[in-house]
C-alpha cells in the first residue's frame, strides 16, 4: 500500500507539480528500483501522462490535481489551497516564489547529486541528456530531470546557444538559507555522502578508491586550527588534481571527529 503524506511534507511544497516531483524523489530515494512507471501506476494514471505533467509540459487540470491528490493521501481542502503550478503561484504572490527558490536551495544542498550534475558537465564527452546523467551518477532519470529543472531555475546549471547544459555556479555557494536551514541542509548531505562511501567500500575495487583513517588523541581546544588546515588541504587538493576535462567526478571525504565521550 502507497505511503501517504503527513501534513507537515504537504506545506513545504509550493504547488501540486512541485509536491509530485518531491513524492517521486522520495520514493525514489527510499527505493533504488522505484520509477515513474511505479508512481504512475500507484497513482493509476498513464506513465507518458504522469511524466508531461511532471516535468512541466502538460497542464495540470483541477480535476486531475483532485484525483491525484485524493491518490496521495490528500484533503480536498489542502488540495484547494495548493497552485497547481509555482507560474500560478508566483503571478499572485512574490512570497510564494522566494518560499520555492528557497526550497530548491535547500534541495540542492542536501541532495549529493545536485554537486555531481555540476561536475559532470566538465567531465570528457558529457552530454546533456537527462538518462545519460542518470547512468553515470547511478541515480533514477526522474531524480537527475527534476535536479536539471531546480539547477536551471537556480541558475546553477545554464544551457549555452547549443542547448548544451554547462556549469553556471560559483565555486558552488549557496547562502539564500537561514543559518540552521542550511545546517539541516548539510546534515542531511553529508548523512548521504556516508552512505555512498559505505557503498563505494563494498563495490568499488580499491585500485579505484581510497579509504583510511587514523585514531589520535586530541586537545579540544585546537579544533579550530584544525579544521582550518582541513579546509587548506581540500582546498589545495582540488586546485592542483582539478584538470579542465577529466573522465570521472570523484567526492573527497574528510571527516574529523571525537570517538571519547565528553565528561560530564
Amino acid at each position: 500500500m502507497e505511503p501517504s503524506r503527513d501534513r507537515r511534507k504537504i506545506t513545504t511544497a509550493t504547488s501540486f507539480r512541485r509536491l509530485l516531483q518531491e513524492e517521486l524523489v522520495e520514493r525514489c530515494r527510499a527505493n533504488p528500483n522505484y520509477s515513474l512507471r511505479s508512481f504512475a501506476r500507484s497513482l493509476q494514471v498513464e506513465p507518458s501522462a504522469l511524466s508531461q505533467m511532471i516535468n512541466g509540459k502538460r497542464p495540470i487540470t483541477e480535476k486531475m490535481k483532485l484525483r491525484l491528490g485524493s491518490a496521495l493521501g490528500l484533503s480536498t481542502d489542502q488540495l484547494h489551497r495548493l497552485p497547481t503550478t509555482d507560474e500560478v503561484a508566483g503571478a499572485t504572490s512574490n512570497l510564494k516564489q522566494i518560499q520555492a527558490l528557497t526550497l530548491d536551495t535547500f534541495a540542492v544542498i542536501s541532495d549529493w547529486y545536485h554537486y555531481a550534475i555540476l561536475e559532470l558537465t566538465h567531465v570528457q564527452g558529457f552530454q546533456s541528456d537527462a538518462l545519460w546523467i542518470s547512468q553515470r551518477l547511478g541515480i533514477t532519470k526522474s531524480e537527475a530531470n527534476i535536479a536539471i529543472e531546480r539547477l536551471l531555475r537556480l541558475e546553477l546549471l545554464k544551457k549555452n546557444a547549443q542547448g548544451k547544459l554547462i556549469d553556471a555556479s560559483e565555486a558552488g555557494e549557496l547562502t539564500s538559507l537561514e543559518p540552521q536551514t542550511s545546517s539541516d541542509a548539510a546534515r542531511k548531505y553529508q548523512v548521504q555522502l556516508l552512505e555512498l562511501s559505505k557503498k563505494a567500500v563494498q563495490e568499488i575495487p580499491l585500485e579505484s578508491r581510497n579509504h583510511t583513517s587514523a585514531t589520535m588523541c586530541f586537545e579540544p581546544e585546537d579544533l579550530p586550527q584544525a579544521i582550518a588546515r582541513i579546509t587548506e588541504f581540500r582546498r589545495a587538493f582540488a586546485r592542483d588534481f582539478q584538470p579542465r576535462k577529466a573522465k570521472e567526478v570523484y567526492q573527497m571525504q574528510i571527516s574529523f571527529f571525537p570517538l571519547s565521550k565528553t565528561k560530564g
